[in-house]
């Protein structure tokens, strides 16, 4: 399963990358806005902090508004800048657009429903995330349903196309990966709580006592 971490802060995403764990970086309007600073500067530390794909979405308005976005953010010359674009109609246009001119890195999001999924899938976007008020609204097995349904469609149509919902617990993630979902994006403040698990911390804790043993080598390269 891949995962994928949401934050803005170039730090945290290079302290959560030494894991290994992680696919590629998502933010949003939302969560730029609150980072209080000019959306390049953020977006230029992120891609600075992994090489892996770093996601930004365009403002929703008319196709040319947003072409014109895409267009000065290829400016920038950052190789992992990815393009993160709404499923409006004229989104729709701008996601074509992206691929007809060869950018890899192009994401949908805010995707409601498991037809838009289909559509996607023939436009041959590679990543696609749900649309998150719209799971929240439906919450619990309604919510695990249409996710599953979205996988489904992704995979009975052969789509090179992952589907990265959110998770915000190990409990959601298990029930994710069981259930066939090959992707997830974290938040940066949850992926502390994702990671720790009190039963391997008093496992590893029960052999203390062992490594103090006389036997037990002083340094690593005693080995």
């Amino acid at each position: 399963m891949k995962l994928w971490l949401a934050s803005t802060d170039g730090a945290t995403v290079s302290r959560h990358f030494e894991s290994g764990l992680f696919a590629g970086v998502l933010t949003n309007p939302t969560t730029l806005a609150r980072a209080d600073r000019p959306h390049l500067e953020t977006m230029r530390e992120l891609c600075a902090a992994t090489t892996a794909p770093v996601f930004y979405q365009l403002h929703d308005g008319s196709a040319d508004e947003m072409k014109k976005q895409a267009d000065h953010l290829a400016t920038q010359g950052w190789a992992n800048l990815g393009i993160k674009v709404p499923v409006t109609k004229p989104g729709l246009e701008v996601l074509a657009w992206l691929r007809d001119q060869g950018i890899s890195l192009r994401l949908a999001t805010a995707v409601p429903t498991v037809l838009y999924v289909i559509l996607l899938t023939a436009l041959e976007v590679p990543w696609i995330t749900p649309s998150g008020s719209g799971l929240e609204k439906l919450g619990g097995s309604a919510k695990l349903d249409l996710l599953k349904d979205m996988q489904r469609a992704i995979d009975q149509q052969e789509a090179n196309c992952t589907l990265i919902p959110s998770i915000s617990s190990a409990a959601e993630l298990t029930t994710l990966g069981l259930s066939g979902i090959k992707a997830a994006f974290v938040w940066d403040d949850d992926v502390d709580a994702l990671l720790q698990n009190d039963l391997v911390d008093s496992t590893v804790a029960s052999f203390a006592e062992a490594w103090r043993s006389p036997q037990a080598p002083a340094l690593a390269g005693s080995y």
